[in-house]
């Protein structure tokens, strides 16, 4: 009796399948001018050729994902902003600290990869670096069957920045009476979905206009952050994500400083309240979890504060830094 022969593609895996996605994006990335990759992607790793005005440069990594908002594009069908979502998750934690970003690479983990789709994600992708200046200079790509399931996916992203090593911006400039001044976010970004997602089971209404509102791509900060870094000095800076303004906010303020918010500072868009009022959430979880409206923070002398304020159509104080608090968050 002849055994039966076994084979990678009988698995769930297609490798042509790969190769052919390799090449679906190198053609999207003929489209694109580099600004510091070195070569094509598909090597065994990428490289780039640094900017050469860094007198002692340093270099800032960054790894994040988009998490279960990947949920509501598989349930709309439309994957074409949730790259944009990836870039942004990361280049907006690596400016937090000054860095400029030049290079971006992604992890696109799939149950069975689907070239169309993927053709999706990797244009969001691409147009999130063309947004924050950054090159895609590699990436992998995982078709696993037995591990995803059902059609679910993953997406991950890694971004590499550049700064001076003199310019970090770490937080330890931030003294008491210093200014939080907020810019505001495109929607709920990338955090909070599994409660999301737990909000609107069932829910029916204007379900499909409410999940495509909730698809709008993570704002990317960067021109904005890098031009205000360059003109003021900013004492910290804070990317509103997972667990809020408190959490975040706490994380870019040395003990034993409090940071003191004024609730009343700005009006919670109204897609958050919507949410509140479908999920029951009660304010104080509010802004544990979402961004409530606030997508990016920065910290700053009263004066320096003042110029950014005047200076910018958006940009707000939402509260100050105080120190001998009993508490390291305060709402007031």
């Amino acid at each position: 009796m002849t055994k039966k022969t076994n084979n990678y593609k009988d698995s769930g895996v297609n490798v042509q399948e790969g190769q052919d996605f390799i090449n679906d994006i190198k053609d999207e990335l003929n489209d694109l001018q580099n600004n510091f990759a070195i070569g094509s992607i598909g090597g065994f790793s990428g490289y780039i050729d640094p900017p050469k005005n860094y007198k002692d440069p340093v270099y800032a990594l960054a790894c994040d994902g988009v998490g279960t908002k990947l949920r509501i594009a598989s349930s709309l069908e439309n994957y074409k902003s949730i790259g944009i979502d990836l870039v942004a998750m990361c280049v907006n934690d690596l400016i937090v600290s000054g860095a400029k970003p030049i290079a971006f690479l992604d992890y696109y983990g799939v149950s069975k990869l689907d070239r169309q789709i993927g053709r999706q994600v990797i244009s969001g992708i691409l147009k999130g670096c063309q947004l924050s200046g950054c090159d895609l200079i590699g990436g992998e790509t995982a078709e696993m069957p037995n591990h995803y399931t059902n059609g679910n996916f993953d997406l991950v992203g890694f971004a590499m920045g550049i700064n001076e090593r003199n310019k970090i911006i770490d937080g330890s400039g931030v003294k008491d009476g210093d200014c939080i001044l907020a810019i505001p976010s495109s929607g709920f970004h990338s955090n909070g979905f599994s409660l999301l997602n737990k909000i609107l089971e069932g829910y029916q209404a204007d379900k499909i206009d409410l999940l495509q509102e909730l698809l709008t791509p993570t704002r990317i900060y960067v021109s904005e952050i890098l031009a205000l870094n360059k003109n003021f000095t900013i004492n910290s800076m804070a990317h509103i994500t997972g667990g809020g303004l408190e959490e975040n906010l706490t994380r870019a303020v040395p003990h034993p400083l409090s940071v003191v918010i004024q609730r009343d500072a700005w009006e919670m868009p109204k897609l958050f309240k919507k949410i509140q009022k479908l999920g029951n959430i009660s304010s104080n979880e509010m802004l544990k979890v979402f961004n409530c409206g606030v997508g990016f923070c920065l910290i700053a002398d009263k004066d320096v504060s003042d110029q950014i304020i005047a200076e910018s159509e958006e940009i707000i104080q939402i509260g100050n830094i105080q120190k001998n608090m009993n508490e390291r968050f305060l709402i007031k």
